[in-house]
C-alpha cells in the first residue's frame, strides 16, 4: 500500500473540496452546527468514492444518511458504554446521589481489568468502523454494518498490517495538527484575557469560546481528509487487483 500516495491524494481532495470552495466551506460548518447530522451524510458520500469533493446538498438526504451513520456508530458504541458503565458506575452512582465529598473522600479506584478490557474493545471498534461505514454508504442496508465475516474478509484482502498502519497514520496526521493548533490557540486566548485583566471565569469563558469556533471551522477539513483516507485505504483492494491482473 502506498501511503505517500493515500496522502498527498487525500490533501488535494481536500484543498479542492474545502479550500478552493469557500461556499461548500460554509455550508460544511452549517452542516456542523445542525449537530453534525448532515456532516455526516455529506461524509458517507465521500465514502461512496466521489472522486471529487460533492456538493453539500440536498440537506434532506444528508440529514438521513447522516442519521443512519450516526445509528450505525450508536450500535457499536453500546459494548463500549457497558464497560465504561461498569468501570465507572459505582463513582457516577455516588455523586448523582449527591454524595459528592464521599465520592472525592473514597479510596475508590477503577477495576484495571476492565477499563484495559474498555480500551481494547475501543481500540477493535475504531479500527473497523471506517469499513463499516464505507459498506454501509455503499450498499445501504444496515445488515452490511454488521456482516462481521465479510468486514474481516475485506480487512484481510487490504491486509491486516497495512490496514492497522494506515487507519493509525491517518489518525497521527489528523490528530497531531489539531493537538498543536488547540494548544496555541489556548495560549492565546490565555494571554489575551490575562492581559486584558479578565478573571478566572471570563478567561474559562473566552478558552471555551474560542476552542469551539476553532473545531468548528477546521473541522470540515480534517473530516473530509480523513473520509477521503478511508475511502482510498478501502479501495486499495480494487487498485492491487487491478496491478495484479
Amino acid at each position: 500500500m502506498d501511503y505517500t500516495e493515500i496522502v498527498r491524494d487525500a490533501f488535494g481532495y481536500t484543498r479542492q473540496g474545502v479550500f478552493g470552495n469557500g461556499g461548500r466551506w460554509a455550508r460544511m460548518i452549517l452542516a456542523l452546527i445542525l449537530l453534525a447530522i448532515p456532516m455526516n451524510g455529506y461524509i458517507m458520500r465521500i465514502y461512496r468514492g466521489a472522486e471529487t469533493a460533492p456538493e453539500v446538498d440536498p440537506w434532506g438526504r444528508l440529514f438521513i444518511d447522516g442519521l443512519k451513520l450516526m445509528v450505525i456508530a450508536l450500535v457499536y458504541s453500546i459494548p463500549i458504554i457497558i464497560l465504561w458503565l461498569a468501570t465507572y458506575g459505582p463513582l457516577v452512582a455516588e455523586v448523582l446521589s449527591g454524595q459528592v465529598e464521599a465520592a472525592m473522600a473514597s479510596s475508590w479506584e477503577p477495576n484495571i481489568a476492565l477499563m484495559l478490557l474498555m480500551y481494547l474493545v475501543e481500540f477493535i471498534i475504531a479500527l473497523v468502523l471506517p469499513v463499516v461505514s464505507i459498506r454501509f454508504a455503499r450498499t445501504g442496508r444496515f445488515s452490511d454494518a454488521f456482516r462481521f465475516k465479510e468486514i474481516s474478509e475485506h480487512i484481510g484482502k487490504i491486509g491486516w498490517i497495512n490496514y492497522i498502519i494506515g487507519i493509525v497514520l491517518v489518525a497521527i496526521i489528523v490528530a497531531v495538527p489539531v493537538m498543536v493548533l488547540f494548544t496555541v490557540m489556548l495560549i492565546l486566548s490565555i494571554v489575551l484575557a490575562v492581559a486584558m485583566g479578565f478573571g478566572f471565569f471570563p478567561i474559562l469563558g473566552v478558552v471555551i469560546l474560542v476552542s469551539m469556533l476553532f473545531f468548528l471551522i477546521l473541522s470540515p477539513i480534517f473530516m473530509v481528509f480523513q473520509a477521503r483516507c478511508w475511502t482510498r485505504i478501502y479501495d486499495s483492494t480494487t487498485i492491487t487487483a487491478a496491478v495484479t491482473e
